[in-house]
């Protein structure tokens, strides 16, 4: 992470910390495996991990809301979730919710979002995830899902659920009801086996995180804990977007996509390449150091050099960083699409 993200987010923490019990992952430096998920700061902060590390048995739960292909910045998320299946041995619960997409309107119908469900799981299975302990399931087609939302629902208010989705009275209510679907997603491994969940988000979604834990304190179950996620920012430094297909690269995106995406992504160059060389670039602004920090450096140390080679204009933005992420993320889809084709994808679905 940049010095200024590292700014920037230790001033978010110590707020969220002072009002809502988040702590910096750096303080369970000592517990934790060297990763570059820590090298990286890709994991910024957590909610009860250190608890849940005391637990014998739990579960990691992350899902997807399936309305079209994926894209790095969904399957880097995955890959963290993978990394915690096989460092800890712990099941993984992802649901894919289509009830999701299509109650607020990102998708027609449900045999589409199911189609789209599909597609995204082997890719999703594609990470290394232990078929015996994982399961991936879509939301609409499991009878359980209903069953636990009627019990949920009583125990939240509409202008609690309004105030956690930022929703008006112009919406439909299934968005609403939702939910309590999304805390089902979260509290089913617990309410079923017993498990204790662990949540990846951001930190702008801890509010449904709190109405998680509420509800999980009024049923008289343990409370799900969190760690919060760096996420990866779009090649335009807006956030990824289907309807913007250059703000993404698409696992589905050919050589000539990606290369040509890279090459118009923001960066943090000068103006030329002589000021670049004379006065250096500034990686702490650019997408592209960011992009390479996900998924070309694998030590803090190996980053740190290489924005110093940056600052002092030793290197330049199109000749030298742009073309090593192309070829990084290139060999990178390369690699997933491979292990894609090899998914037996019957030995990771949950089917009603």
């Amino acid at each position: 992470m940049t010095m200024v993200a590292l700014e920037k987010v230790s001033g978010d923490l110590k707020r969220m910390y002072e009002q809502f019990h988040i702590r910096p992952i750096s303080e369970l430096r000592d517990i934790l495996p060297r990763s570059r998920y820590l090298d990286m700061s890709i994991l910024i902060a957590h909610r009860d991990l250190d608890v849940i590390l005391k637990e014998k048995t739990w579960a990691i739960v992350s899902g997807r809301g399936p309305s079209g292909p994926l894209h790095l910045g969904h399957i880097m998320l995955f890959e963290l979730v993978a990394w915690f299946q096989r460092t800890f041995d712990v099941y993984a619960f992802i649901p894919l919710s289509d009830d999701e997409k299509y109650v607020f309107g990102k998708i027609e119908d449900l045999e589409k979002a199911d189609s789209w469900a599909l597609e995204n799981a082997r890719w999703i299975a594609s990470l290394g995830f232990d078929p015996r302990k994982t399961r991936i399931y879509i939301s609409s087609m499991h009878p359980w899902v209903y069953k636990y939302s009627i019990v949920v629902s009583r125990y939240l208010t509409l202008s609690t659920v309004k105030n956690a989705l930022g929703i008006d009275d112009s919406k439909n209510v299934g968005i609403p009801f939702y939910a309590a679907v999304q805390i089902v997603h979260i509290l089913q491994p617990t309410l079923d086996f017993g498990f204790r969940t662990l949540v990846p988000i951001g930190l702008d979604q801890d509010v449904f995180m709190r109405l998680t834990r509420d509800v999980a304190e009024r049923l008289k179950i343990k409370k799900p804990a969190s760690v919060y996620v760096k996420f990866l920012p779009g090649l335009q430094r807006v956030p990824m977007s289907s309807s913007a297909p250059e703000t993404a690269i698409y696992l589905t995106d050919d050589d000539s996509a990606v290369y040509r995406k890279i090459m118009r992504a923001h960066s943090g160059g000068a103006i030329s390449t002589a000021h670049q060389r004379y006065q250096g670039g500034n990686p702490y602004d650019c997408v592209i150091f960011e992009w390479l920090q996900a998924f070309h450096f694998r030590t803090r140390s190996e980053a740190e050099e290489y924005a110093y080679a940056c600052r002092t204009g030793q290197i330049i933005c199109g000749y030298d960083c742009k073309i090593l992420a192309y070829e990084a993320i290139r060999q990178y889809l390369r690699e997933l699409r491979h292990k894609y084709e090899k998914v037996d994808l019957e030995k990771f679905l949950w089917k009603p």
